[in-house]
């Protein structure tokens, strides 16, 4: 019960930390969500077999089965969507939802029918005794069975091919944000890959052992376990696979949105089927383009709090396109760029205004500290901000 409760409150997190990624992330993340869905499904499942009275539990499941079969192709369709391969008609991966719900229905109003209340006992529901006495029922319990198996047969081996292959074709063009697209996808992989094997192994000791109250432990504690590792990722890493997007205009070329590069109008962009996260050379040209228009039009550089996927997302591209193009084409880290454009406006107001301090100029153009602003300062000028304004004020009066 502790471990059902804690593990909705994770799943319930997770859930609202993708929804907080935003519009531009929800290309992808809607996928994690259905994931997350499922998971509560299934904890709310274990709560209700300790709270309700067994006939309502019995009521009950064929949606908390039903929801089983959604956790698999939600990841599949996840690792699709950040690999820029999405599914055409994702709804029909779901399609098994419908035949399942149906079978434990019929399975439910056997038991109704025939069993119930005979098989109800003080600590659950004795199912065993009516497969006994029921073919047909134990025939449509195997099936569902059966087919979840198969499911997860089938879906494993597609997950980490298309993930694998998203992480070859990241590692030719991504820059800073390799190693924790990579660390992501790996845990996600890893964590998820762990978790259907416990449940497959525990499933079938399951079927040779009397009580099986320690395997559904066992398996709950690894569901949380990995949703705690997800939201402490999701939570570290924020928007680390917002998809980028440029408008598809009528004659089918490729511009931008919207020609403002205010960082308000960055979150009106809405999701775009052109979308993808590596770049071609016009890419490169459109990114570029804005980011200049940035450091000329705007004063977003000099937010405190500017990060690289907050850049991004003014850009119109993904942290990790981003990323890229400084790295590869303008030869420049992300923190490197935006300190050179904060050295500028600062070496200007020092001049301009020097009846301000340093400190103040410091901090108007972004650095938190008077000591990160000097160490910045003099790496691109070679010079202190008191020297350098000094210096400059004495040509001025000369």
């Amino acid at each position: 019960m502790i471990i059902a409760v804690v593990g909705l409150g994770q799943a319930a997190f997770l859930m609202l930390l993708l929804r907080h990624e935003g519009k531009r992330a929800f290309r992808a993340n809607r996928w994690l969500m259905v994931f997350a869905g499922a998971a509560c499904l299934s904890f709310i499942e274990d709560i209700t077999d300790v709270i309700l009275d067994a006939r309502l539990v019995l009521l009950l499941a064929p949606l908390f089965m039903a929801a089983v079969f959604a956790f698999v192709p939600s990841i599949y369709l996840y690792f699709r969507e950040i690999a820029d391969r999405p599914v055409e008609k994702p709804i029909l991966h779901f399609a098994p939802l419908g035949p399942v719900f149906i079978a434990m229905s019929v399975v439910v109003w056997i038991l109704f029918a025939q069993f119930v209340p005979d098989i109800i006992q003080q600590d659950g529901i004795d199912i065993d005794s009516a497969l006994d006495q029921h073919l047909p029922l134990t025939v449509l319990i195997v099936v569902v069975f059966a087919a979840l198996y198969i499911q997860l047969f089938i879906y494993m081996p597609k997950i980490w091919k298309v993930a694998l292959a998203y992480l070859l074709q990241a590692k030719e063009q991504l820059g800073a944000d390799q190693n924790a697209l990579r660390r992501w996808t790996l845990e996600i992989l890893i964590g998820i890959t762990t978790i259907f094997v416990i449940f497959t192994l525990a499933s079938l000791i399951d079927v040779f052992v009397a009580d099986g109250t320690w395997l559904t432990t066992f398996v709950q504690g690894s569901f949380v376990l990995v949703f705690f590792r997800l939201c402490h990722l999701m939570a570290s890493t924020p928007t680390l696979f917002v998809q980028a997007e440029w408008q598809q205009g009528d004659d089918g070329t490729v511009g931008e949105k919207d020609p403002s590069v205010s960082l308000e109008n960055a979150d009106a962009f809405t999701a775009s089927d052109t979308a993808k996260p590596f770049l071609d050379e016009e890419d490169v040209v459109r990114i570029r383009d804005r980011l200049n228009r940035i450091v000329d039009e705007t004063d977003l550089l000099f937010d405190p709090l500017l990060s690289l996927p907050k850049l991004a997302s003014a850009v119109g591209a993904t942290p990790n396109q981003l990323s890229y193009v400084l790295n590869q084409h303008l030869d420049k880290k992300f923190f490197d760029f935006i300190n050179e454009a904060r050295t500028r406006e600062a070496s200007r107001l020092l001049v301009e205004h020097p009846e301000r301090t340093v400190l103040d100029i410091a901090t108007s153009v972004g650095f938190n500290s008077k000591s990160t602003f000097n160490l910045a300062f003099k790496k691109i000028t070679g010079k202190t901000p008191s020297a350098y304004r000094q210096q400059n004020l004495e040509k001025i009066t000369i």
